[in-house]
């Protein structure tokens, strides 16, 4: 979604992350959760992949399916780390999320740690992960055909029986598959796991770098986890009101603009 902003983006990204360098440590502890787990899980760390540095890790964390049935089925999440340079000088966690909605975050960290300054890398364990029903965090697989799969459906009065036979057949497949996961794919749910994931590492607070979607997703956490909110960047900010309310054009091919087809996601409780 940052498309030809991205290269502002990462300016931005310097200009946030020298602020971050100059904030002071600050003591960490495990806190439990209302659910009774991640905060007593023992997380067991290992290579992500051969392909990927050696230096990034992954783990994963146990969160419920339905955090209103908080000792029912549980799901993993996939999380990654590139830990800080410096033990004396470490704050904290920098958890990351690329965007989407629906952008798997694992290999972020390794991705990120080049470009964000030393001083950064020395006083935050870069963190990553996979939200729920993306990646490696209990994902969700529909069937579809690759026209399903296609992102870019620029609306046409034409079409428009087409593309509600198209939309309608998407929806039926994935119901049959994970109709049991669905309703639980949301971003506070997933903001929820993000907290999960902040009790899991040990962290009294998170601080957060979040791309384009995820400067979503990181609104919300701080609206629901106000008291364990850090330090917050948020690039290339969406405004909620515009993009989940209907109304969120951008330009497509030739300039012309088009509804986003995954308009909406992230509503629910």
């Amino acid at each position: 979604m940052l498309r030809a902003g991205r290269r502002t983006s990462l300016l931005a990204v310097g200009v946030a992350t020298a602020a971050l360098a100059a904030l002071t440590p600050a003591t960490a502890f495990a806190a439990p959760e209302p659910f009774g787990g991640p905060g007593q899980q023992r997380l067991r760390w290992e290579r992500c992949a051969q392909d990927q540095p050696a230096s990034l890790e992954c783990t994963t964390v146990r969160v419920p399916l339905d955090y209103a049935d908080p000792h029912g089925r549980t799901i993993g999440i996939a999380v990654s780390r590139v830990k800080a340079g410096g033990t004396a000088k470490r704050r904290g966690v920098l958890l990351m999320n690329p965007g989407g909605p629906g952008g798997p975050g694992l290999t972020m960290p390794a991705e990120m740690a080049p470009r964000l300054a030393a001083e950064v890398r020395e006083r935050f364990d870069l963190v990553g992960f996979d939200p729920r029903g993306v990646g490696r965090s209990t994902p969700v697989h529909c069937g579809l055909a690759p026209d399903e799969q296609a992102l870019d459906h620029p609306y046409s009065a034409g079409t428009f029986g087409q593309d509600v036979a198209r939309a309608r057949s998407v929806a039926d497949k994935c119901r049959a598959r994970a109709g049991d996961l669905l309703p639980h794919l949301t971003t506070r749910n997933t903001a929820r796991d993000m907290d999960a994931i902040r009790a899991a590492l040990g962290e009294r607070r998170i601080s957060y770098l979040g791309h384009s979607y995820g400067t979503y997703l990181g609104a919300v956490y701080t609206q629901m986890f106000p008291r364990r909110a850090d330090r917050f960047v948020l690039d290339s900010a969406l405004d909620p009101a515009l993009v989940w309310g209907g109304r969120a054009a951008w330009g497509g091919r030739g300039g012309r603009a088009r509804l986003h087809p995954l308009d909406g996601v992230g509503r629910g409780p």
